[in-house]
């Protein structure tokens, strides 16, 4: 992680609240996908705001959140149910085994993957669950299109931005095995200030000069008058990526050696 990204990355705390007013939340169905029934005990790792976390919590599991911004993390922590902690990928703040599910919405890219994988895999139970997730604009509709090179810059299309495959990265670690991956689309309802809200939460919109960042917001503004026919909400399309793994014979080797499995939940 360089830098400039390790600062962006860091910037969401400022925009805690554009972030949850902004942000969609997950598809139920992509977390039944990974967890699987019955109630398990859920690790939300760069919970951000929780919108995962409460996904999570709907469908009866036991939910941590953890994620290095407090001002994050004080949203969070308004979802009555959810435990919050502050602590980072890299060095997850629980005992060795102690989680069935470690699952991850839009934050797996800023991890640094050399340390924060081996710590996932510390935590997980042996038969444990890895499952990352990413909501990734459709592209293919126009106006989102516009809307995503607007936020995010000219690059963002031609990058891959807009679809992050961590297979690659889950593969070289040798701690992950059975990656498996499905797609989901869904929708969400939006108004104008929510839009607004959903580019103040975006990182390059975040860290802008001030008069640049009025400029992005007025073009926002532009698409959402020639796009949505109130009072009819504006209905946003995503297409959830969803990935899920479980540790490989040498991360419960090594966690094994390290240290005795916590109780279950």
């Amino acid at each position: 992680m360089t830098t400039d990204d390790r600062d962006r990355a860091q910037s969401f705390g400022a925009v805690a609240q554009a972030y949850d007013a902004g942000r969609p939340t997950f598809p139920a169905e992509a977390l039944r996908w990974i967890t699987g029934p019955g109630r398990l005990q859920v690790l939300d790792l760069g919970a951000g705001t929780g919108k995962l976390s409460q996904v999570a919590l709907d469908q009866g599991h036991a939910v941590l959140a953890i994620d290095p911004s407090e001002e994050m993390l004080a949203v969070c922590g308004k979802r009555r149910g959810i435990e919050t902690m502050v602590g980072t990928a890299e060095s997850i703040p629980l005992a060795h085994a102690s989680v069935d599910v470690v699952v991850v919405g839009q934050a797996f890219h800023w991890f640094e993957h050399e340390r924060a994988l081996p710590e996932i895999a510390r935590v997980l139970r042996p038969n444990g669950v890895l499952g990352l997730l990413w909501n990734n604009y459709d592209v293919v509709v126009p106006w989102v299109r516009r809307l995503a090179v607007t936020m995010m810059g000219e690059d963002f299309l031609a990058g891959g931005g807009h679809n992050y495959d961590p297979t690659p990265v889950l593969t070289d670690s040798n701690l992950f095995s059975y990656i498996e991956r499905t797609s989901i689309r869904h929708w969400q309802s939006m108004d104008k200030f929510a839009l607004r809200q959903l580019a103040q939460s975006v990182s390059r919109v975040s860290t802008m000069s001030e008069s640049k960042r009025a400029g992005v917001l007025d073009q926002v503004d532009a698409i959402y008058a020639s796009t949505a026919r109130p009072p009819e909400p504006l209905r946003m399309p995503y297409m959830t990526s969803a990935f899920r793994a479980r540790p490989s014979e040498l991360a419960n080797f090594q966690r094994d050696r390290d240290a005795p499995i916590a109780p279950p939940l």
